[in-house]
């Protein structure tokens, strides 16, 4: 609603759930307000004082979603934080338990159930999505009955249509209709039945599928890509591809539910309802805990997929019954407490983690971990699934080259891994590999060897060690692609050979020259950019160190339909600025060391007649334009979504009018003397005003 996002000052909805925990909480809100600088915080005092700083003087809108903790005093710690908030402030808790509801000192509001009518349409707009009730009479008599039994509560209403929207003969619906579990004494909330009717109704290896999604914590919020990979390295399932239409599945359902989507390629976020995560807990019989949760020895016994609360403490004590384990399977940490990167005990390392000899899956991510001890593989034969991302290893012992069931390696973000070991190829059945964000990695070319790989996410080929010729036969890149020291690229016909166009699953491409070479001929750096147009699948582009004088067309194509950030970067001799006006879904653009600018002019916005220039653009950057004098205006409503815009370090720039920018909240101008008063006339709307 708009007008609620115009009347408070800071939002934040957070979902507190069943494991109370004040340092996840204070940190949760600081991220939901905008605070990112927390990777120095690592107490609970620390992170309140900052919050209690955000919060002063704001009018705050609050949602703390699923309470159940009523012990008033730590409940009042938490209320004297939102003290701080101006008058008008309003603070929301959620809760199933009417303890927490009265502990709040405040009127109590009652959710009530949806009516009998409401109940229909939502059970009808989902169970005959395709269908029209008027020609099929007898499934609305039949679907009026169920949904009544569901007592007006959404999720069983949900739940019940999910399974009904595949059955297309009627009986189908009187069987759902008169079944005998409606009748047990246990559910008679409602709930319950309707979820136990949709799991039975699942085939056999969709029920084994859910029922290892119990291994999540309640309101935990997974990555649909991470579950399908556990699926495979458990045998659940046999392809990724397979693995995502049995996700699907159960999202339609309504087993699963998004939270949100990401332009990440694999970052969309899931979770169960509480009471779908009890229904998991069920099916699972045990086999999949929790380890907080578990209710003695004889559970960790019996278990064979465990998950487990990252701590402060290095783990030790919390995995130690798990040492002589020779069931598990599963090993992973959950990192609830939103921490960055923690201590793991080297005694787990060197004393548990090698005899967990039936391990399938093991994840070590967030760990602070800086390397590995060089046997810890090499009993860990049935390994198919190892997850070392986020962590701050710098290479990768050489006994991992004898996991030969190893299905996926998942190194993304280790900023300081320098090298991958000689004998990858040895990794027979490898099939997936991210390498996103490891800046240092040098990728060495027995990677070609790797034959069973599918997906590698986050490649980046240097060429001169690497050719065009590779980069164009390496069909399986995904995500992220770093093409590097394209100085040695010598012409169009080389540049062909990448087939970059056909490089439909790369959505984030980055081009870069080395900053030290000079280019002999224009023409021949503009041929070679031209042909190293990405696929229009693509959603993000970086261009670094690029050493023609004007760009190719197809920077500023407007079919590239989800193209939404474009880095442009050190582009020393280019003169002109493409048509980025007319790239009709762009919301971030970066300019830097363009020394070659003078002016932006009319040609930047692009003839687009049907939409405003820059139409979706939110945050717009321009820094270190040593000639940039002049910046020419529309003012036909150009930029009518901008939020964010900063210019930095371009001395020679002169505003003298003022731009209409209706949208702008924050401002930064520095470095800029000859920006004048009359540039920041009527921006009365801003909220963050920086001139330095």
């Amino acid at each position: 609603d708009e007008r609620v996002q115009k009347h408070f000052g800071l939002k934040a909805w957070f979902c507190v759930s069943e494991a109370y925990d004040a340092f996840r909480i204070t940190k949760g809100l600081l991220q939901e307000i905008g605070s990112t600088d927390l990777k120095v915080d690592d107490n609970l005092n620390q992170l309140q004082v900052k919050l209690k700083e955000k919060l002063n003087g704001k009018k705050l809108l609050v949602v703390l979603d699923d309470v159940w903790n009523d012990n008033y005093p730590e409940w009042d710690d938490l209320r004297n934080l939102f003290l701080q908030g101006d008058i008008g402030s309003k603070i929301i808790v959620t809760t199933r338990k009417e303890s927490v509801a009265l502990m709040m000192g405040s009127g109590a509001i009652y959710m009530g159930v949806l009516s009998s009518e409401d109940s229909w349409a939502l059970f009808q707009r989902h169970s005959l999505e395709n269908r029209d009730p008027e020609e099929h009479p007898e499934f609305e008599e039949v679907g009026k009955q169920i949904a009544d039994k569901c007592k007006g509560l959404p999720l069983a209403l949900k739940a019940l249509a999910g399974i009904l929207r595949g059955k297309s003969e009627v009986d189908e619906w009187r069987d759902i209709l008169r079944s005998e579990i409606w009748e047990l004494p246990s559910y008679s909330n409602g709930i319950l039945p309707a979820l136990m009717l949709s799991y039975n109704d699942l085939p056999a290896h969709l029920k084994q599928c859910f029922a290892y999604c119990a291994i999540y914590p309640k309101d935990y919020q997974f990555c649909k890509d991470q579950v399908i990979h556990l699926w495979i390295a458990n045998g659940l399932v046999q392809q990724f591809y397979s693995g995502n239409q049995y996700f699907l599945e159960l999202r339609s359902r309504s087993l699963f539910e998004m939270v949100s989507e990401s332009s990440e390629w694999n970052s969309e976020k899931f979770l169960m309802h509480d009471l779908v995560n009890d229904l998991a807990q069920i099916a699972s019989s045990n086999l999949c805990i929790r380890l907080e949760e578990n209710k003695g020895s004889h559970m960790l016994e019996q278990c064979r997929h465990m998950s487990y609360s990252i701590g402060k403490d290095g783990d030790f004590e919390k995995l130690k019954p798990f040492s002589k384990s020779e069931r598990l399977r599963t090993l992973l940490p959950i990192n609830i407490q939103l921490q960055y990167q923690i201590k793991l005990s080297k005694r787990v390392l060197h004393n548990i983690l090698p005899r967990l000899t039936s391990l399938r899956a093991l994840s070590l991510s967030h760990y602070k971990i800086k390397e590995l001890p060089n046997d810890l593989f090499i009993e860990l034969k049935f390994l198919r699934f190892l997850d070392i991302s986020k962590t701050k290893i710098k290479k990768l012992p050489d006994s991992i080259c004898g996991l030969y069931n190893l299905k996926t390696l998942l190194l993304s973000s280790c900023y300081k891994l320098e090298e991958l070991p000689l004998q990858m190829e040895k990794l027979i059945n490898l099939h997936y590999l991210d390498i996103s964000n490891t800046s240092h990695l040098k990728v060495p070319l027995h990677l070609s060897k790797l034959k069973s790989l599918q997906v590698l996410m986050g490649a980046k080929f240097l060429l001169g060690g690497l050719r065009m010729e590779d980069l164009g036969e390496a069909q399986n890149l995904y995500g992220s692609l770093s093409v590097v020291e394209l100085q040695n690229v010598v012409d169009r016909r080389e540049a062909v050979k990448a087939k970059m166009r056909e490089k439909n699953q790369v959505d984030k491409l980055s081009l870069e020259w080395s900053e030290s070479s000079s280019a002999e001929n224009s023409q021949t750096e503009r041929d070679i950019l031209d042909e190293l147009s990405p696929h229009k699948n693509i959603k993000e582009v970086e261009i670094t160190g690029y050493r023609g004088t004007n760009f190719p067309n197809w920077l500023a194509d407007p079919l590239f339909l989800k193209l939404v950030q474009l880095s442009i970067d050190n582009c020393k001799n280019c003169y002109s600025l493409p048509a980025l006006g007319q790239l009709p879904f762009l919301k971030f653009l970066s300019i830097r060391g363009m020394h070659g600018i003078t002016e932006v002019t009319e040609e930047f916005y692009g003839s687009c007649s049907s939409k405003k220039p820059f139409n979706c653009l939110e945050k717009l950057e321009f820094e270190d334009m040593s000639e940039w004098k002049q910046w020419h205006v529309l003012g036909s409503g150009e930029f009518p979504t901008l939020e964010k815009l900063k210019i930095k370090n371009c001395p020679e720039l002169s505003l003298e009018t003022p731009i209409q920018l209706s949208s702008l909240k924050r401002l930064k101008v520095s470095g800029c003397p000859k920006v004048g008063v009359v540039f920041y006339e009527g921006m009365t709307q801003i909220e963050e005003l920086d001139i330095t």
